[in-house]
């Protein structure tokens, strides 16, 4: 990759093109709903480059708003949460959920009308699957991605964070690489495979054959591996612009799903949200369910780069694949030893790279056709049936099109 498209691909701070694209065309992940408690502490988190405030006020109504007091600078991540507005501690200036400035206890004339001239920079937000979502563009937000897991019970939808010290597009592009899972994850799948032909199958083919079918989103991706003559094994993930992979269940159609996203802070760092789900029964994996901190899990590597991220060299002289005791944590693992931004312009790309290439040529495309002022068909998230998205897998009989999969 040339340096130039690497550096606009994983840039997104200040005026950075990606950072507008994403904030002007997208609905942004910000924090898990669960964390947000009706009158209680605002959070402050940092989105694409600029600082926030997000806050559940009493009656359940939820707020995002900068950082900043527009008074003096001071951070409303201080301040306290009053009926269904934050007061800021330093002068008392009251914002309501929706932006209005609601009262101004240092002001000596005319309070209510001095209210009405002072703006806060308020962000309109959305409670769905179990996250709170934050619209960061300027002008009427788009409309909201309706996804299948929206609104599912807590019995068929799990939704976990944690935030990590790299650039997004490492996890993205980890997420997209179906080809690591059978290395890198071999001691997990080979024990979710136990008894299950085709997984288990795929456990031993590290290079299955791709194919890719481009989408108004992004598109939808299938590894095929042959059982034998008359079957394959057909796992199809799902690339939904900017940041989603949408990862599909093991051998039987109806298995839990999970949904990845990986959002930019800043430059150097990204949160990672992971939304295990099922359209159609309770879920059935425990690993969701082991947290006792949703906002830390899965767990981050134990170590950093002195001592390898915490890798068990013991563990793998008994037989440990890679020295780390989760399988997500192996991919922060790795994610963290690229370095904060990883230099693409050294790597060596094969077949099995082929939807992080196509991820790479369709943000780039992307962002550039939006740095010119044109709308690229991934912006155009208006036309889009995010309902439909769905992963899937199942054994294919010779000959069928794995593209009728839904």
């Amino acid at each position: 990759m040339k340096a130039e498209d690497s550096e606009l691909l994983t840039r997104v701070t200040g005026n950075a093109p990606m950072g507008r694209l994403m904030r002007d065309n997208f609905w942004v992940p910000a924090v898990l709903a669960e964390t947000l408690v009706a009158g209680g502490k605002p959070h402050r988190l940092e989105l694409i480059g600029n600082p926030y405030v997000v806050f559940r006020g009493h009656s359940g109504r939820t707020g995002c708003f900068d950082e900043a007091c527009p008074h003096r600078g001071a951070s409303l991540s201080l301040g306290r949460n009053e009926d269904d507005a934050l007061r800021c501690i330093y002068h008392g200036w009251k914002f309501n959920v929706d932006g209005e400035m609601v009262a101004c206890p240092t002001e000596p004339g005319d309070e209510e009308a001095f209210c009405k001239k002072v703006r806060i920079r308020h962000h309109p937000t959305r409670e769905a699957g179990g996250i709170v979502w934050v619209w960061l563009g300027d002008g009427e937000p788009k409309p909201f991605p309706e996804f299948e897991f929206n609104d599912l019970p807590p019995s068929q939808r799990v939704s976990v964070r944690q935030k990590l010290a790299y650039n997004w597009l490492q996890g993205l592009e980890g997420t997209m690489d179906s080809a690591h899972v059978m290395v890198l994850h071999e001691e997990w799948i080979g024990a979710l495979a136990q008894g299950k032909g085709g997984a288990q199958t795929a456990a031993k083919k590290t290079a299955p054959r791709y194919e890719i079918d481009d989408q108004p989103y992004g598109f939808r991706y299938a590894a095929h591996r042959e059982l034998d003559a008359e079957q394959t094994y057909t796992r199809v993930n799902v690339f939904v612009a900017p940041w989603m992979g949408f990862i599909c269940p093991g051998d039987t159609p109806d298995g839990d799903r999970t949904l990845i996203m990986t959002v930019p802070c800043n430059d150097v760092s990204n949160l990672h949200f992971m939304v295990r789900y099922n359209p159609f029964k309770e879920l059935t994996s425990y690993y969701f369910t082991r947290f006792s901190d949703p906002n830390d899990w899965p767990p981050h590597p134990p170590g950093d780069v002195e001592d390898a991220w915490g890798q068990d060299r013991e563990l793998m002289k008994r037989g440990g694949v890679t020295g780390f005791t989760n399988i997500t944590t192996e991919d922060f693992a790795v994610g963290l030893s690229m370095g904060p931004i990883v230099d693409r312009t050294k790597e060596h790309l094969n077949a099995g790279d082929m939807a992080v290439v196509r991820v790479r040529r369709l943000l780039l495309a992307a962002v550039k056709a939006c740095a010119q002022g044109e709308r690229d068909p991934l912006v155009r998230t208006e036309a889009i049936d995010y309902a439909a998205v769905r992963p899937v897998a199942d054994r294919l009989r010779a000959g069928a099109d794995w593209r009728a999969l839904r």
